[in-house]
Formats: structure tokens, C-alpha cells, sequence
């Protein structure tokens, strides 16, 4: 991965050709830009940006596929500048995260307001697909509850995690290239501020009083508090010297128990950031020493 880095960064040929090869595999696109935007500046990130953004465009007026799909491709290169942006400005993930959402969130709404008839023509390919593949019973009671704001909701935190995700690689990258092992680092101590985290729980509390088709929305608030989880959990493994294994069984976890697992590592996030957990597990190990 250094290797590609340090070709991404010899120049904007390099950057847009491996953005656009990069658009066949999941984050390399918007981690590329993101890379340059860290960088080189916002304005050659930007720059970037517009020369992957043209064939993609161009793909879909020769194409026939939904417009919708290719503004949510092109949504997630233009907030892979702002993430990056903001990152390399405040240097903080919170901030960063929080700039991230809130850029998917605008976009999303933007796709609700500008093309309305693209979302209802979505939400029709979703009921077909689902129609195909389950009984005919269960898909009537599914195609009731695919709406526009679940639809759109699902567009949001799609966007929101891959961009997300997208930040973490290309700040990867520059670490690898510039600070060997100081991704790690701040990945380990990233935690909320109290007040943010108060907010963002009031937000999920508030969004129970939404009627059916925005619960995407609402989770949409427990993502920096689910990944600031994720890092305590990162920092304790290598805090106790546990070895990649409980890793690896942690997201085994994870992924089979997402949902009862995501709540405690809500909790988790939460707890941290008022209770400074990093902390009390240091001054734990160190008297067990």
C-alpha cells in the first residue's frame, strides 16, 4: 500500500488514474482523492475530484442506469474532500466524523429535493428484487415498508460509512508515508467529547419518536459513538498485549451479532467520554504490574 500511496502522490495523472481503476474496488476511489486532498490541499484534491467525476457522468448519459446511483458515486469522491479537508485542518477524528456526516446528510437531502423521481424509481428496483427472492406473502408485507425516507435513509448511512471508511484508509496511507505507526495511535486514543456524545444520544432518543422508514436516519447518530467503541476496543487489545486472535473474534462477533454488539460498543463510546476509560485500563494494568 506505500508503493501505491507514493504513486498517487508523483502527480495528477497518477492520482485520477488510480481513481479511476479504483472505482472496480470498494474505498480506493474516494481514498485517493482523499490522500491528495491531505496532502497536496483541498484544491488539488478538488481538481482530482472533477477529472474522475467527468466519466463517471459520461458512463451514465451513455448508460441507462438510475441517475440516482451515479450521484450517490459521485457524492462520496466530493466527501472524501471535506473529510479530508476538515481532517487536515483540526487534525481531529471527531470533527471529522461529525463533517462527514453532516456532508452525506446534505447530499442526501439534495437527492430527496433534485431528484425525486429517480428515488421513486430505486425504491421500485428494490421492491422487484425482493419480490424475486422471497415469498409472495412476505414481499407484499415488505414492499409496504420501503419508502422514500427508508430508501434515502439507507443512501445516507451507505454514504456515511464508505466515506467514513475512506478516511481511515487514506490517513493510513499518509501515515505510512510520513509517520509510520501514527495512524494506529490515533485511531487507539479517538474518543467523544462529553457534550457531543450527550447530543448525539439525545438525537437517538429524539428519533424514537419518528414514525416507521427513519430508523437509518437516527442511526446515523451512533456511528462516531459505535467507531470511538471500536477503538477502545483496538486500544485495549494492544494495551493487555491480548494478539490479532481477539481482534479477529471481535469482528467475527461483530458481524454474526451485529446489532446486540453495536449497542454495547454505543455504550461504550459513550461511558468513555466521560469517563476517560483509557485511563483507568492503564492505571489497572499498571498495578497489576
Amino acid at each position: 500500500m506505500r508503493a501505491l500511496a507514493e504513486f498517487i502522490l508523483r502527480g495528477r495523472i497518477q492520482a485520477c488514474s488510480v481513481a479511476l481503476l479504483g472505482s472496480f474496488f470498494p474505498l480506493i476511489s474516494p481514498a485517493t482523492i482523499g490522500l491528495v486532498s491531505l496532502c497536496k490541499g483541498t484544491k488539488e484534491g478538488f481538481l482530482v475530484f472533477l477529472w474522475v467525476s467527468l466519466p463517471l457522468m459520461l458512463a451514465h448519459q451513455i448508460g441507462a442506469d438510475n441517475a440516482l446511483l451515479t450521484a450517490i458515486s459521485v457524492a462520496s469522491l466530493g466527501i472524501a474532500v471535506v473529510a479530508a479537508t476538515v481532517h487536515g485542518a483540526l487534525a481531529s477524528w471527531q470533527w471529522s466524523l461529525l463533517a462527514t456526516l453532516l456532508a452525506a446528510l446534505l447530499c442526501t437531502l439534495g437527492f430527496d429535493i433534485l431528484m425525486g423521481a429517480d428515488v421513486k424509481s430505486l425504491m421500485e428496483t428494490v421492491r422487484v428484487a425482493l419480490a424475486e427472492v422471497i415469498t409472495q406473502g412476505e414481499g407484499a408485507q415488505l414492499q409496504l415498508a420501503i419508502t422514500g425516507p427508508l430508501i434515502l435513509g439507507f443512501v445516507a448511512m451507505a454514504l456515511s460509512i464508505s466515506s467514513i471508511l475512506s478516511l481511515m484508509v487514506c490517513r493510513w496511507w499518509q501515515a505510512g508515508l510520513y509517520n509510520p505507526g501514527g495512524f494506529q495511535e490515533e485511531f487507539h486514543s479517538f474518543s467523544m467529547d462529553f457534550k457531543v456524545a450527550v447530543s448525539l444520544v439525545v438525537v437517538m432518543l429524539a428519533g424514537g419518536f419518528l414514525p416507521k422508514g427513519y430508523e437509518f436516519w437516527v442511526e446515523l447518530a451512533a456511528l462516531p459513538l459505535l467507531l470511538a467503541g471500536i477503538a477502545l476496543i483496538h486500544f485495549s487489545v494492544k494495551l493487555f498485549r491480548l494478539g490479532g486472535q481477539w481482534l479477529a473474534l471481535f469482528y467475527v462477533g461483530l458481524i454474526l451479532f451485529g446489532a446486540p454488539i453495536s449497542v454495547v460498543l454505543v455504550g461504550l463510546g459513550v461511558a468513555d467520554s466521560f469517563l476517560d476509560l483509557r485511563s483507568k485500563l492503564t492505571g489497572f494494568k499498571n498495578r497489576k504490574l
